[in-house]
């Protein structure tokens, strides 16, 4: 039987899972949240992040950045 990769499809995100994925600290995370610039819920005491919400996020802060590297190179 040959090695099969599977691979699950994430949903949610703890909160706390999000810095080694994402690379960026667990206090940039919680200043995200606090700030209502992503949304989140809690969850039995976890802060939960939506896959599609966090991908957005990610998303919507690289064309952020594309924009402002633009407007300095003018």
């Amino acid at each position: 039987m040959k090695n099969q990769n599977v691979t699950a499809t994430r949903y949610s995100w703890r909160l706390t899972e999000l810095p080694p994925v994402t690379r960026l600290s667990l206090p940039f995370w919680r200043k995200v949240v606090r700030l209502k610039k992503i949304p989140a819920k809690k969850v039995e005491g976890a802060v939960i992040i939506l896959d599609g919400d966090l991908r957005a996020y990610l998303e919507g802060s690289m064309k952020e950045e594309e924009a402002d590297a633009s407007a300095e190179a003018k």
